[in-house]
């Protein structure tokens, strides 16, 4: 398909940034004329110059649906590049491999159909739900492992009723925010694992860190590269989430008892660029308890405010800057109520790397 006297779409952008990185990323660097050698056949040779236009978004070409199959199988294993670059047949695959095989064809599938045609997309300056990830790559939600001694009987492999997930915090949280990004990016393909078995893999990916103990487990890796001018300890052990404020001392934000029962916690959302992946974003939702973590998350789930709260991150922070907002939560009968972003009241503090209106 030509696209060519138009605009390139930022859809069309992600598909051409997408085929270079596999090219260039994926397991060796290859030049535009390996790749074309090993596409190309006696009969349909393949120059350089096709793919130098399909990763050129503003070439208005997109590859065919053929040439992405293509993609997908040459790059679905590292097996393709032992011995020289050649293309394995599908029945040489194993059962591993043709599962990638199937998930990086729908990816880059999806990523032409949404360059080929808008239809559906949300205009400019509208807000769009926080949990839509428009290249269609993968999602890594992560929460932290509960200690030991908190963990339920399932959580044990050896249990005759073990379940996987047992052992994670938050689960509350977890299972809300995978419906909203499964209902928002259905072909995506979505991860979940606890912060302590994340791979380099998971790590490229879109990234969801849930729960308060979390940000202090991944803090080795990102805490100096995502700057965000929150603690990176756990809330949960000094009773707050502290904020490292510019020229003032610390200030902490604690959750309210009234007797014994919780009646206000505090909330953290932040989102920015993945410093281990440039292409993809980086995600927190971390609270003092859990009820915090929960209403953070519900500020972009809740039918109720989603909207009024997106409209007011979209109004407020530059797209592609990074920022975070620290809340109020209420909590009534044991259940968080979700923060109107939008009423002064419910923001604490809230930050982003890019000047705003005060």
């Amino acid at each position: 398909m030509s696209m060519a006297g138009t605009q390139p779409t930022p859809e069309a952008f992600r598909l051409a940034q997408r085929l270079r990185e596999l090219r260039e990323r994926e397991f060796v660097k290859l030049t535009q004329s390996q790749l074309g050698q090993v596409f190309g056949t006696r009969e349909e040779p393949l120059s350089p110059a096709a793919i130098s236009m399909w990763e050129n978004p503003t070439s208005g070409r997109l590859p065919p649906a053929s040439r992405l199959e293509a993609y997908a199988r040459l790059f679905c294993t590292p097996r393709s590049f032992e011995g020289g670059v050649h293309m394995l047949d599908v029945e040489e695959l194993t059962a591993r491999e043709r599962d990638r095989l199937d998930e990086l064809r729908r990816e880059l599938l999806a990523l032409r159909g949404s360059a080929e045609s808008r239809e559906g997309m949300p205009s400019p300056g509208t807000a769009r739900s926080m949990w839509y990830f428009p290249d269609f790559s993968r999602i890594t939600l992560v929460c932290d492992r509960l200690p030991a001694d908190l963990r339920p009987p399932q959580a044990d492999p050896r249990n005759l009723n073990y379940v996987r997930f047992a052992d994670l915090a938050d689960l509350d949280t977890l299972i809300d925010i995978y419906g909203a990004i499964k209902a928002h990016n259905p072909l995506s393909r979505i991860v979940i694992t606890a912060a302590e078995d994340l791979t380099k893999r998971d790590v490229a990916n879109h990234l969801v860190l849930i729960g308060g103990r979390v940000w202090k487990t991944v803090t080795p890796w990102f805490s100096r590269i995502f700057p965000i001018p929150i603690d990176d300890g756990d809330p949960w052990d000094r009773s707050a989430i502290v904020v490292h404020d510019s020229g003032q001392e610390e200030r902490e934000f604690r959750y309210t008892l009234v007797g014994d029962e919780l009646v206000e916690d505090v909330g953290l959302f932040a989102r920015g660029e993945n410093p281990a992946a440039p292409l993809r974003t980086l995600t927190i939702c971390s609270g003092v308890t859990t009820r915090g973590v929960h209403g953070a998350a519900l500020c972009f789930i809740d039918p109720e405010m989603r909207e009024r709260n997106e409209h007011y991150i979209t109004s407020r922070f530059p797209d592609g800057s990074t920022y975070c907002i620290v809340m109020r939560v209420p909590v009534v009968n044991q259940d968080p109520l979700t923060p109107d972003l939008s009423k002064r009241e419910n923001l604490l503090f809230e930050w982003c790397d890019v000047s705003t209106d005060a």
